[in-house]
């Protein structure tokens, strides 16, 4: 946010922008003409005894977009992150399978040659 203001949300999506003095700012209209005519900003309601605030509305809009934006982000950031978690433990599981049937064949291997090596004392004595 801006040091100068706080920005909260209104209920119909536009920002409750607040001044110096922790007062809500109007959204006004310049009405001169100038290079600005018909832009919109926000500034101090107390005119006599103004605290200096200043701000043009494009900008809070601006704000919102991006803060809108790092929240999406985050979020999928965020789903991201179980989803690798996840993955990580599928593959520990199936590591793990695959090493446990590993070594019951291994151990099936082992026992063959010695049970041959049984039968054939079995033979011979």
């Amino acid at each position: 946010m801006a040091s100068s203001s706080e920005l909260r949300s209104r209920s119909n999506g536009k920002p409750h922008v607040l001044c110096f003095n922790q007062d809500l700012t109007p959204l006004r209209t310049v009405k001169v003409q100038s290079p600005t005519s018909g832009k919109h900003f926000y500034g101090c309601s107390h005119w006599l005894n103004s605290c200096g605030f200043f701000k043009w509305a494009d900008v809070e809009e601006r704000v919102q977009e991006l803060q809108f934006l790092l929240f999406e982000r985050d979020t999928r950031i965020a789903e991201l992150e179980i989803l690798i978690e996840e993955l990580k433990n599928e593959f520990k599981n199936l590591n793990s399978a695959t090493v446990d049937k590993k070594l019951y064949n291994l151990l099936v291997a082992s026992w063959v040659p010695f049970a041959i090596v049984l039968l054939l004392l079995g033979r011979g004595g």
